[in-house]
């Protein structure tokens, strides 16, 4: 009897709780109308697909943003070959509101990895690391938005 209680009362208990991610379904009550972009086309197409994605509200804003990828060899063996990168991609933005700035901020992210001999392998890490960086940048520049407009 005390044994289907407890299985019933960790059942509810269970199904009460509803897990809900806090960055990735959210909606922001402000819309980025225009969005400008300078520098890498590959982090800015995921940058522009993320924040569209994701505002969709009454306040407008127009956005300038410049990225610059930087990918250096800290480290080589003996031959010459690389054997550590570090990839360092620099984001400046420019929120305007009817023409006006309202912020001027910069997100800076750097990430080293180790070298893979199958280069077909390497490129689709490197694009991996890229994709990843990029909507880390977009979530930082919604958060940063999302803390003015409250």
């Amino acid at each position: 009897m005390i044994r289907n209680i407890i299985k019933t009362l960790i059942f509810f208990i269970i199904c009460a709780c509803s897990y809900e991610p806090i960055l990735s379904n959210k909606k922001y009550d402000f819309q980025f109308v225009n969005i400008y972009f300078e520098g890498d086309d590959k982090i800015n197409k995921i940058i522009r697909s993320d924040l569209a994605r994701k505002s969709n509200g009454s306040i407008k804003y127009d956005l300038q943003i410049e990225t610059v990828k930087l990918k250096e060899i800290l480290s080589s063996n003996e031959k010459g070959d690389p054997t550590v990168y570090q990839l360092k991609i620099d984001t400046s933005y420019l929120l305007l509101k009817e023409k006006k700035n309202i912020l001027v901020n910069k997100i800076s992210k750097q990430i080293i990895y180790n070298n893979i001999d199958d280069k077909f392998e390497l490129s689709q890490y490197e694009s991996n690391i890229i994709n990843n960086v990029a909507l880390n940048i977009s979530s930082g520049i919604l958060m940063s938005v999302n803390a003015l407009s409250e």
